[in-house]
């Protein structure tokens, strides 16, 4: 005798993966692209490289940018003073890589920002310009050294919505003329992930980073085609609330794209936590539309250069755009 088979549980198996497939492709539409070569925000680079430029290419004057936690170069009682050894290994690393612009996290004083200036100056890289600025906190600030003239800066507020405090390292808003082009840099140092009784760091560094967009979403309302780079020490990864609340909206126009970018060895990881042993991503450059397609990947790096370890628990993160 035949047994008749019943259709409804292939049709209703059918419908189930028809489902999950149309989820699948939802949720690729609309989350923030994942970390690694060939992802969307890739696929979007590429894209854009081959798309042509809203000005000649020819205007673009070629410049190499570097980003580093230099670890307390400053004077403070909450840190051991900053070694001999450990300041030539932070020059050496920097000027390994030829910068034109140099955005610094965890500088002291404008002194501080200037003894960098003439170390470099002595070993072959005059940066003339710098800017210095800071948040609440007395002791750590952030700078930033160029060879271009700095034509504005601009100081944020920096009181947070929702809490006492202002941000505790400020905001770095300062405008290069590169060639002739403004390029504007927005240097951060989120609240770190160290443990305080007096708030939760977690979300004081979601506030940061959600005022800091605010900030951008100004910039890029009043100038949608604005150069602009936001970097720095995030103090968090590339999938957490933090970050992802800097970079903006996936797939609109003011979403700024991180630089995707390795060592020598294709490893990612910025920032060394000594005491558990960890290596993690925290330090990021990010890139407006207008900038995205003058990124050169195969000349950017993260700096693994010997003495890394001996100059900051940070490794510097080295873009050049051509």
């Amino acid at each position: 005798m035949r047994t008749r088979l019943n259709p409804v549980p292939k049709l209703f198996g059918l419908v189930a993966v028809i489902a999950a497939v149309a989820s699948w492709l939802w949720f690729r539409s609309v989350e923030t692209p994942p970390w690694g070569g060939n992802t969307p925000s890739s696929a979007m680079e590429n894209k854009a490289e081959d798309e042509p430029p809203d000005t000649p290419s020819a205007d673009f004057k070629p410049f190499t940018f570097i980003t580093y936690n230099v670890k307390n170069w400053l004077v403070s009682h909450q840190a051991p003073v900053k070694s001999a050894e450990s300041k030539a290994a932070i020059i050496e690393l920097l000027v390994g890589g030829k910068p034109d612009v140099i955005g610094l996290c965890e500088i002291g004083s404008v002194n501080d920002v200037r003894e960098i200036q003439g170390l470099l100056k002595a070993a072959g890289i005059d940066l003339p310009h710098h800017y210095h600025t800071g948040g609440e906190d007395s002791v750590r600030h952030l700078a930033m050294l160029s060879r271009f003239p700095i034509i504005s800066t601009e100081r944020p507020n920096l009181q947070l919505q929702g809490f006492e405090q202002s941000m505790q390292r400020g905001i770095l808003d300062t405008t290069l003329d590169i060639g002739g082009r403004p390029v504007r840099f927005i240097g951060l140092h989120l609240k770190s992930k160290r443990i305080v009784p007096e708030f939760n760091e977690a979300a004081v560094r979601i506030a940061e980073a959600r005022h800091v967009r605010r900030h951008i979403d100004g910039i890029l309302a009043e100038n949608p085609a604005a150069a602009l780079v936001a970097y720095g020490d995030f103090n968090d990864t590339t999938r957490s609330l933090s970050t992802r609340a800097i970079n903006g909206t996936y797939r609109t126009p003011g979403y700024l794209n991180h630089v995707h970018i390795g060592d020598s060895r294709g490893e990612t990881w910025t920032y060394r936590y000594a005491i558990e042993n960890t290596y993690t991503r925290i330090d990021f450059v990010t890139v407006s539309a207008a900038l995205r397609r003058y990124v050169k990947k195969e000349r950017s790096r993260v700096i693994d250069d010997p003495g890394w370890d001996t100059a900051s628990d940070h490794r510097p993160v080295l873009v050049r755009f051509e």
